[in-house]
């Protein structure tokens, strides 16, 4: 990877990782307070609610903002393509929410979830919100601008933590959720609009009909990429409502957004830079760039999940009340079946660089396919068996991904394998001593908070020392790189 681009990399993705890491370990502080203000059930009926507002959103997108960064304008013609995206990406987005919104009742009746009519407008219309925002956030990616982007998501998810507690105290029940997201997204929407000029995407001289489907032709095989990894992050929800109850929904889905904290607020920020990096390289350097990012993303990201799956009973022992404490096993298979996930959004970025729209749109396929045929089948086995299906669903897409990868003329999917090995192995000796540790600390009656913190500092003593042995290589490039880059940025 070229230097300058290597450095504005790294500097996006430590920007972004640092500001999203400290948004969403504040929001998960808030989430767990308000478990002690809201009952699973209710949770259940909001998260089944804003699911469905998710998915509307996903279907609807047809890879227009993702034109903003792979399609080709004419000089001078770039701030009238930004317009005219803006109009058709809201237009047909605006319609689509409002007509679930329309469709809430009969769609609570098909969910077994009696309270999603009452907390769905409110969600759709954060979504709404969201979509004024995304169209001047991939302009600043597209620049590699993430300083912004990093800056402004972490303020509107700090003022959902805070609106979302103090409306939770003051009675609100779900419906302080609902009015938080709705807050978060006013603020996100100008956070984004901000720093970019309105001429730049809000210039719409005439409409464009030839030119939108020219867009929509270009951007469908990323919009369906997209909306299928949404849909299978997203459509567990519904499925899980449909098989069981809202308490369980909420418990499965509280241990999901902790468990997933690794994968969004690391492996998801590392996707977002490599695509706009990736495309600013020549193509005979990415396969080396994209070995060299899988190694640094493993590194960082499967510590944290094993870590979390080994920790969850503690953890959830420690800072959730009695009636939550069902997290815990979620969070456990969660956490564990989740570690390949980063994998495979990183080999999709590699692949939309790459301009290899039908192998992005097969890789976001694989997923639902795994998602929707692996666990339907295991819900008669009860809800934590059903929880494994996420594992299933994560493999498959980075399985795919990585021959498709492969076909793209990018690197076998053996070199894939040995750049996530050495982190990999590096995890089991931790997970082995932390999970040894439990029972002896359980056994000698040490509190939860206590036995937490040395579970904690046991594993990452354990996995520090286990990574110089199995990811030197990786190892010693992190520490290179995080040191160049804070060397360039005191200069």
């Amino acid at each position: 990877m070229s230097q300058s681009v290597a450095l504005k990399a790294a500097k996006g993705f430590l920007w972004s990782v640092a500001t999203g890491l400290g948004s969403r370990l504040i929001g998960v502080v808030g989430t767990v307070y308000l478990t002690y203000l809201i009952d699973p059930s209710t949770m259940g009926e909001v998260s089944n609610a804003h699911a469905a507002a998710l998915l509307a959103h996903a279907l609807t997108g047809l890879g227009l903002t993702q034109f903003l960064i792979i399609g080709e304008s004419k000089p001078g013609e770039e701030d009238a393509d930004a317009g005219q995206v803006t109009l058709l990406f809201l237009g047909i987005g605006f319609v689509a929410l409002g007509a679930l919104t329309l469709a809430r009742v009969p769609l609570g009746e098909f969910l077994h979830s009696p309270e999603l009519p009452r907390f769905l407008p409110g969600l759709a219309l954060s979504m709404a919100i969201d979509r004024v925002g995304a169209v001047p956030e991939r302009l600043l990616a597209k620049n590699l601008e993430f300083r912004a982007i990093g800056l402004g998501r972490t303020a509107s998810e700090l003022s959902y933590t805070i609106v979302s507690v103090a409306l939770a105290h003051l009675g609100w029940g779900g419906m302080a959720v609902v009015a938080a997201n709705v807050i978060r997204s006013c603020l996100y929407a100008y956070a984004m609009a901000r720093p970019v000029p309105a001429a730049r995407w809000l210039t719409v001289r005439s409409l464009a009909p030839r030119r939108w489907l020219s867009m929509i032709r270009l951007g469908i095989p990323y919009w369906i990429n997209h909306a299928m990894i949404l849909v299978s992050r997203r459509g567990d929800n519904l499925i899980m409502a449909r098989a069981f109850s809202p308490e369980i929904v909420g418990l499965y889905n509280q241990g999901y957004n902790v468990a997933d904290i690794p994968a969004t607020q690391v492996g998801e920020q590392v996707a977002d830079v490599l695509f706009p990096s990736f495309r600013m390289l020549p193509p005979h350097e990415r396969p080396r760039a994209l070995l060299d990012a899988l190694a640094l993303l493993s590194l960082v990201v499967f510590p944290l999940s094993a870590g979390l799956a080994a920790v969850a009973t503690a953890l959830v022992g420690t800072v959730l009340p009695l009636r939550w404490q069902g997290v815990a096993p979620y969070l456990t298979i969660l956490s564990a079946v989740g570690i390949v996930r980063p994998v495979g959004w990183a080999l999709g970025a590699y692949l939309q660089s790459a301009g290899n729209g039908r192998a992005v749109m097969m890789s976001g396929l694989s997923l639902v396919v795994a998602l929707f045929s692996s666990m339907p089948a295991l819900t008669p086995f009860g809800p934590l068996v059903a929880a494994t299906a996420v594992g299933i669903t994560f493999t498959t897409h980075a399985v795919v991904s990585a021959l498709a990868v492969r076909a793209a003329g990018g690197p076998s999917l053996l070199s894939i394998l040995g750049a996530v090995s050495g982190p990999l192995l590096a995890c089991v000796p931790m997970v082995l001593v932390v999970r040894g540790v439990h029972p002896v600390l359980v056994a000698r009656g040490t509190r939860a908070f206590l036995s937490l913190g040395v579970e904690v500092v046991v594993g990452a003593l354990c996995y520090a020392a286990a990574a110089f042995v199995f990811a030197r290589g990786p190892v010693t490039k992190l520490m290179k790189t995080a040191r160049d880059t804070l060397q360039r940025a005191r200069r």
